[in-house]
């Protein structure tokens, strides 16, 4: 005569909870969701870093713009190529009357000490915050060849938000040999 034993139930030798691979593999699902979530924590980080040197970046180039309308009796005088060092001012603008040439030179070097993290000390710069942007550098430069009153003078500040020896001022954000730039232009 059969057995009228239910399917689902064999006895003590019937299948009951979970196997062995079944959990292993719930784990592994587990664990690459939490790669995945990690991942994503450290790329948010880091744009999150390169989006607060930008603003870095951005409040020095609107610095200099403002030193510069405030001065525009020595705008010539806002000069600065890319990769060049200002010199160190003759006289401290700080706490004294200048000329507007003095003044520029003096705005010059303290902005870049500001910007710049490359060891450069000037004389008759008070201390002050320093080496705001990794590897920072910086350039005013006129856009005409021959500069007027009246020509556009484009303020940029470079740096290396990866600390990985960039050397070029080509501000190409894909070429690691490039600095990142924010470029500010001041009509005055």
């Amino acid at each position: 005569m059969l057995s009228k034993a239910p399917i689902w139930g064999r006895g003590a030798r019937g299948q009951r909870g979970l196997t062995l691979i079944e959990v292993l593999v719930a784990v592994l699902v587990i664990a690459v969701g939490l790669l995945g979530l990690a991942g994503l924590q450290f790329s948010a980080l880091a744009n999150n870093y390169l989006s607060y040197q930008t603003m870095q970046a951005t409040a020095l180039a609107e610095s200099m713009v403002d030193r510069m309308r405030a001065n525009v009796d020595g705008l010539d005088s806002y000069a600065l190529s890319a990769g060049n060092t200002p010199s160190s001012p003759s006289k401290n603008c700080g706490s004294g009357d200048c000329s507007p040439e003095e003044l520029a030179a003096w705005d010059l070097a303290y902005w870049y000490a500001m910007v710049s993290d490359d060891g450069s000390t000037f004389s008759n710069i008070p201390s002050g915050p320093r080496g705001a942007l990794p590897s920072g550098r910086a350039s005013v430069v006129c856009s005409d060849a021959i500069c007027t009153d009246e020509s556009i003078r484009v303020v940029t500040v470079y740096w290396d938000p990866a600390r990985a020896g960039a050397s070029t001022y080509g501000c190409d954000p894909d070429d690691p040999k490039d600095f990142r730039c924010f470029r500010l232009t001041f009509v005055p």
